[in-house]
């Protein structure tokens, strides 16, 4: 047996298959409207006018919160569109970045191995001068005529 509900004061016989379809299919449409093989379940005409101002205004609220709905999707598209734009560019950023510091490691590994090969040449040089500077410093005791002394090949 179909269970009886009493809505105000009318006693609806429903049917809770047809009834579901029907939610469902208005959940989805957006129609709430009676089908025609509900007759025996129409409330007298006054009560029907005032039940589908009711309808119509629950329609009119499905749709403002679809509306809204949809504004609020495609904001938060935009949003996760310029997020996405920005983590681009933040990952791009990032990249550069680290070829640039590969370039300096490499810069900095040259430079080491230059400096490692240019500070020995360095002191070598710095005691050749030394070396020169005191040649220079004997001759000028000696006197500008007297002949160099001669010095075995590679020291001073």
């Amino acid at each position: 047996m179909e269970p009886h509900y009493q809505a105000a004061s009318i006693l609806v016989k429903v049917n809770t298959l047809q009834g579901k379809k029907l939610v469902e299919s208005g959940l989805q449409s957006g129609d709430f409207s009676l089908p025609a093989s509900w007759p025996s379940c129409v409330p007298p005409s006054p009560d029907l006018e005032s039940l589908q101002q009711k309808v119509a205004g629950v329609q009119r609220e499905l749709e403002d919160f679809r509306t809204e709905a949809l504004q609020a999707l495609r904001s938060l598209e935009d949003a996760f569109c310029e997020m996405n734009a920005g983590l681009v560019q933040l990952e791009q950023q990032a990249a550069r970045v680290k070829q640039r510091l590969r370039e300096e490691e490499d810069r900095g590994v040259v430079r080491n191995k230059v400096l490692t090969f240019l500070l020995p040449r360095e002191k070598q040089l710095r005691q050749l001068c030394q070396r020169l500077e005191a040649r220079l410093l004997r001759q000028g005791r000696d006197g500008p005529g007297a002949p160099a002394r001669a010095q075995p090949h590679g020291r001073p």
